[in-house]
C-alpha cells in the first residue's frame, strides 16, 4: 500500500470515527482500531486511538459531568485503575496477527449482540459496575476498545439517552488518561505515532463538530445501521487479511 493511499485511508477512517463520537459519545475505537490496524500495525492504531481521544475528552467533559450517572461510572472507573496496565501487557507480548484477529473478533460479538437486540436484564448494581469496568479497562489497555463493555452495559439500562451519553463519556475519559500514562510507562508512545496522531487531528475536530451538530437530528437507528454494517465489513476485511 503506498504512502499517499494509506494517508487517504487514514484520513477516511478518522472522519467517520469523529462523526460518530461527536454523534453518540463513543466509538472512536470500534471504528478506528480495525480499520487503522488494516493500514498500520495494531499498536500504532490502539496509540493513535488513545491520543485523539484526549480532544473530545477536552471538548466534552464540562457539559457531560453535571449528567454522569456517578453510582454506575466511579466503580467502573476505580477497578480500570488495575485492569488497564494487564491490558497493555497484552499488546505488547502478542505478535501483530493475532492482535488483529483479537480485535476483529471483539469488535463482532458486540455488532452481532447490537444487531441483535440483546439487553441485559438484571439489576445494574456495584457488582455488575465492577466487572464492567474490570473487563473494560483490560480491554481498553489493549486494543483501545474498552468502551464496548460500557456500551453493551448502558444501553441495557434504563437511563435516560443523555445521562448515557455523559456517562460514557466521562468513563471513556478517565480510561484513556489511565491507558496513556500506562503506555507512557511502557515507552510505547513513539515520536511517530504521535505525529501520525497531530497529522490527522484536524479531520477528526472537524468530524467530532458535525456529528455533535447530528446529535438529536438524525435518526439514531438509521444511524446505528450504517455504523454497524460499517464495523461489519472491517472486522470481516480484518480475519481475511
Amino acid at each position: 500500500m503506498s504512502g499517499s493511499l494509506e494517508v487517504v485511508l487514514a484520513l477516511f477512517a478518522v472522519s467517520i470515527a469523529g462523526v460518530f463520537r461527536g454523534f453518540s459519545g463513543f466509538g472512536t475505537g470500534m471504528i478506528l482500531v480495525p480499520s487503522l490496524s488494516l493500514i498500520y500495525e495494531p499498536i500504532i492504531a490502539v496509540i493513535t486511538v488513545s491520543l485523539l481521544e484526549l480532544i473530545p475528552a477536552v471538548q466534552l467533559v464540562k457539559k457531560s459531568l453535571p449528567h454522569c450517572h456517578w453510582r454506575t461510572v466511579l466503580p467502573m472507573s476505580f477497578i480500570s485503575i488495575f485492569t488497564v496496565p494487564l491490558g497493555a501487557l497484552i499488546l505488547v507480548s502478542i505478535d501483530i496477527q493475532t492482535m488483529r484477529i483479537i480485535i476483529s473478533v471483539l469488535v463482532m460479538i458486540v455488532v452481532l449482540i447490537l444487531f441483535s437486540g440483546w439487553r441485559y436484564k438484571g439489576e445494574a448494581g456495584l457488582k455488575v459496575s465492577a466487572a464492567t469496568g474490570l473487563f473494560s479497562g483490560l480491554i481498553t489497555g489493549a486494543t483501545s476498545l474498552g468502551g464496548l463493555p460500557v456500551i453493551l452495559y448502558y444501553l441495557s439500562s434504563d437511563l435516560t439517552r443523555e445521562v448515557t451519553r455523559a456517562s460514557m463519556i466521562v468513563f471513556l475519559i478517565f480510561t484513556t488518561v489511565v491507558s496513556l500514562l500506562t503506555y507512557i510507562s511502557h515507552d510505547i508512545i513513539t515520536q511517530d505515532s504521535v505525529i501520525r496522531t497531530v497529522a490527522v487531528s484536524p479531520v477528526f475536530i472537524l468530524a467530532l463538530w458535525l456529528g455533535g451538530k447530528l446529535f438529536g437530528r438524525v435518526s439514531e437507528a438509521l444511524f446505528r445501521i450504517i455504523i454497524l454494517g460499517l464495523l461489519s465489513g472491517l472486522s470481516l476485511m480484518m480475519l481475511l487479511s
